[in-house]
């Protein structure tokens, strides 16, 4: 105990990279481990006397206390032998040797004869590190997924995660818990960048809802007008059956009271005759009970659909989908499931840029790796089974053969969908796609542009994902890198005061500087940070930089507008939800909070959709937009508005609906915002 008490105390000297203070760390530990070996036997002992003596001995309290002694400390041991497991790089003795090599060779090399063979034998020494870290992630993969199997496809799959993970992390000289401090820090200088952004008003920037920047040139969804009015209600349609693909897991979910007793009742056990299902649809893989299938036609009852196919096997770059006819909107509706598996999560890890395969290829469009694999598995299995052939074959009298045809997808299953519809676009030229929470490293810039005039993205929030591709992880690792050696304080207290603000500053030391410094510097840091190819603690060693792949299509943005404490808008807590068009390249940084992953989750990306529609009904306004050849804009103020904050020039307290022209000044295309405040609300309008 007297060990750990001064192994706690070093461990919380000096900041995250300033490492001299904890210099006899190292020794302690090789003390640590000593005596673990000591405690080893020692439980070994206890438990031996446990076996022999515990049923004669006649002392109740002292027999249980050592029985449960020896079961803690077995606890203990074992987790810290699972925290070494996690954290010890089996490629280090490598990495060691091979720096001790380097500096050797830098010694020698005074005389030239040396330098050419130097520069070989060095080569291959980094080669061989390299090796290392491959080999050490693809153990790792293994046996993380060990019970996947071992087929060829898997160990590919594995081969490729390893080279991507151990070229991501080689050598970055941080353990987790720096990495979460680091996170910490970078969470609370992206706020402050934000405010001194509002502040200084750069870049024509007014506020940030939900992470994104509103300008003069911010274009929030008009659902007054009935064409975005019918795009958002068909985005909020498919997004049921995006969710209907994930099966009764997301049925209990979004059911959490009723869901059980719902589902029970459309179960047909195909184990007994009497109860099997007479429905024409082909199920491929679901269980005896049908309940993936239950719950997938209890989340489509949105209109008449009728399910045509529907399968639930699932294997690396395989996933489930269902095609379904939904005869009220007229369309054929393929629909792809997101992760919900182990093999999901390999289809999602293997994340490099390949070349999505069309007829004549086509270079520079690049898609996911996993999802390219994916898609084609997909579209193999339509073409083999003549599945929407089937489709839309399915009622003549009704003329399903003239229905359009419609991908949906979330997360995984968005980033395949998007894929695929590039792929059966030439086919069927009329296609549309709904991507919601798609990817970050989905498509290349490209195919992106191509994709614009059929696919629609939807992101809530800060939603993690549409955030993360390689090119844009390797912007975070740049940006983790950077903070952290900003960072002035000691780990544990930048980790605490993030969970407990008793006793803490209400921001960071390295955060007070930043504050105090100019913004400018701080985003000059940053970028030549992002630009830095090479290895931070070894010149001779480059980082690897992928090409950036993006969402798909054009992105409608759900954000947030939180009241503040003057503002009355729904209640204390709830904020307020609107649509924004966003820019491919608004999501080219993560941003961390708490919300990140939550945001992500289905069941609260339809809530959120359902959400603006019913908030765009209680503050009812009509923006109308100026074209190219317009000297004014026309603003109709909202019914029921309080005007008592309003400039009066602007509306007319005495009407409850108004209409007022703003001079547009045609020559110089000037732009301005206008803010109206109504029932503690801010709302923008662009002039």
């Amino acid at each position: 105990m007297l060990l750990e008490l001064i192994i706690s105390v070093i461990a919380m000297r000096g900041s995250i990279l300033d490492t001299e203070p904890r210099a006899s760390m190292q020794y302690l530990l090789y003390v640590r481990l000593g005596i673990m070996a000591v405690e080893l036997v020692w439980l070994s002992l206890g438990v031996v006397w446990i076996t022999r003596h515990y049923q004669d001995c006649p002392v109740d309290r002292a027999k249980q206390a050592a029985l449960g002694i020896v079961i803690c400390n077995w606890c203990v041991l074992l987790s810290v032998l699972i925290t070494v497991w996690c954290t010890f790089d089996a490629a280090g003795r490598s990495w060691v040797k091979m720096k001790e090599y380097q500096r050797s060779m830098r010694e020698s090399e005074s005389r030239f004869q040396y330098k050419r063979s130097g520069t070989r034998h060095r080569n291959w020494r980094q080669r061989k590190v390299i090796r290392a870290y491959q080999d050490s992630w693809n153990h790792r993969c293994k046996l993380l997924f060990c019970c996947m199997g071992n087929s060829d496809r898997n160990r590919n799959s594995f081969a490729d995660i390893a080279r991507l993970l151990s070229d991501f992390f080689r050598d970055l000289d941080v353990v987790p818990s720096d990495v979460v401090a680091g996170l910490v820090l970078l969470r609370k200088f992206q706020k402050i960048e934000r405010e001194a952004i509002v502040k200084e008003r750069k870049n024509d920037t007014y506020e940030f809802l939900s992470g994104v920047a509103v300008t003069s040139q911010t274009q929030f969804l008009a659902l007054n007008d009935p064409c975005h009015y019918e795009l958002f209600q068909s985005v909020i349609h498919y997004m049921h059956f995006a969710l209907g693909a994930y099966g009764w897991p997301m049925f209990l979910i979004t059911n959490s009271r009723t869901g059980v007793c719902q589902l029970c009742a459309r179960l047909r056990c195909g184990c007994i005759p009497c109860c099997r299902s007479h429905d024409p649809a082909v199920i491929v893989e679901d269980n005896c009970c049908k309940c993936n299938y239950a719950a997938l036609r209890k989340m489509v009852q949105v209109g008449e659909v009728q399910v045509v196919y529907a399968t639930y096997h699932v294997d690396v770059a395989e996933t489930p989908f269902f095609v379904a006819v939904d005869f009220g909107r007229k369309k054929v509706i393929i629909s792809i499931r997101g992760t919900l598996s182990l093999q999901d999560v390999i289809t999602d890890l293997n994340a490099e840029g390949e070349t999505i395969p069309l007829s004549p290829p086509r270079d520079d469009w690049l898609g996911h790796k996993g999802m390219v694999q994916a898609a084609e598995y997909i579209r193999q299995k339509l073409k083999e089974e003549a599945i929407l052939e089937t489709a839309f074959a399915l009622d003549e009298n009704r003329a399903t053969e003239d229905f359009d045809l419609v991908l949906v997808g979330h997360s995984l299953g968005a980033g395949t969908a998007s894929i695929l519809a590039i792929l059966l676009r030439q086919e069927y030229p009329t296609l549309e796609c709904y991507a919601y929470s798609p990817p970050g490293g989905s498509l290349s810039m490209p195919a992106v542009e191509y994709t614009k005039s059929f696919i629609t993205s939807v992101v809530l929030g800060k939603d993690v994902v549409p955030r993360i591709g390689l090119h844009q992880l390797e912007s975070l690792r740049a940006d983790l890198i950077n903070t952290i050696k900003r960072s002035k304080d000691p780990k544990w207290k930048t980790i605490f005061c993030s969970v407990i603000c008793c006793g803490c500053a209400p921001v960071p030391t390295s955060a007070v500087e930043l504050q105090a410094s100019s913004m400018v510097d701080y985003q000059r840091e940053k970028d030549a940070a992002r630009e830095v190819t090479m290895h931070p603690s070894d010149s001779s060693i480059a980082l690897t930089v992928h090409q950036p792949l993006y969402p798909p299509g054009k992105i409608i943005h759900i954000v947030r507008h939180h009241p503040t404490k003057g503002e009355q808008v729904l209640n204390k807590h709830e904020p307020v939800y609107q649509a924004v068009w966003a820019n491919t390249t608004d999501f080219d940084e993560v941003l961390i909070s708490p919300v990140m992953i939550q945001d992500h989750m289905p069941d609260n990306v339809l809530d959120a959709l359902n959400k603006v529609v019913s908030h765009s009904k209680r503050f009812n306004t009509t923006i109308v937009q100026p074209q190219a050849n317009c000297n004014h804009i026309m603003v109709i103020s909202p019914d029921h508005s309080d005007t008592s904050n309003s400039p009066t020039e602007l509306l007319d307290a005495s009407h409850s609906k108004q209409h007022h022209e703003l001079p547009w000044d045609q020559t110089t295309r000037s732009s301005r915002i206008i803010t109206y405040t109504f029932t503690g609300y801010n709302n923008y309008w662009t002039c």
